[in-house]
């Protein structure tokens, strides 16, 4: 999957996407937004991309610290080819549409007006979410920079950069986030997610405990066990207090 796992929030709504999940909802919209009247938007893919199927999601970027922004995400799950319309609430959106091999985004904020908006979502270049490649046998060990997270990974395999979530409050999470997974084409790669932001085993598979927190994964297939070994062992990262600042050298 050489180009198929993205970073916060895309990975996150890649998830939900991939589970089935349609949640539509204002229960955390502002008040403001609540009040305001909705508004018909139409989203459509570049010409080049017009007939490829894909799913659809509007997530507001301009809530409240406090609000739920899983509840307030509005998704079409099914793939299919074609403009997405959709009524909102005038308000900050983050649009993305996900295709077997693309992704597509667009910030945007709706007027509050009558007149349907149309709008073009382009695609993003997901090659720049390969932070770490492990090319040699058998396996690399690594140290990200802005985290201090420590791992390793087995040859084949790559890693977005590790994050500390915001969840809003204005402190960066304790723990580090990351994405491992089996570089390779195709749909069946395995991959491993380091403390992922809402999952549950129930809706989205299975998880184990790891000096550095969780990694988590849809299904242990053999070559998932497999990386596993190589990948837990490895894994510590610092305090979030002790992590290296950017621009500082330790």
């Amino acid at each position: 999957m050489r180009s198929g796992f993205l970073p916060l929030p895309a990975a996150a709504l890649a998830i939900l996407l991939a589970s089935g999940i349609a949640a539509v909802g204002t229960l955390a919209l502002s008040p403001a937004m609540a009040l305001a009247q909705e508004v018909q938007a139409t989203f459509s893919l570049p010409p080049d991309h017009a007939q490829t199927p894909v799913s659809w999601s509007a997530t507001p970027t301009d809530l409240p610290e406090e609000a739920d922004v899983l509840s307030a995400m509005i998704m079409q799950p099914d793939s299919t080819p074609g403009p997405w319309t959709v009524t909102l609430a005038p308000g900050a959106y983050q649009i993305t549409a996900f295709s077997e091999a693309d992704v597509f985004e667009l910030h945007v904020t709706l007027p509050a007006t009558p007149a349907v908006q149309s709008y073009e979502v382009p695609p993003i270049a997901l090659g720049a979410a390969v932070a770490f490649r492990c090319e040699e046998a058998p396996s690399c060990a690594f140290v990200d920079p802005e985290t201090g997270l420590a791992f390793a990974l087995p040859q084949g395999w790559a890693s977005e950069a590790p994050y500390r979530l915001d969840p809003g409050a204005g402190e960066p999470a304790s723990e580090v986030s990351a994405v491992f997974f089996e570089d390779v084409e195709g749909e069946d790669a395995a991959v491993w997610f380091l403390n992922p932001p809402d999952w549950t085993e129930e809706d989205y598979g299975p998880c184990r405990e790891v000096a550095a927190g969780a990694l988590c994964t849809f299904d242990e297939t053999p070559s998932a066990v497999a990386a596993f070994a190589v990948i837990a062992p490895a894994l510590s990262a610092p305090p979030q207090s002790a992590a290296p600042q950017p621009g500082l050298t330790p």
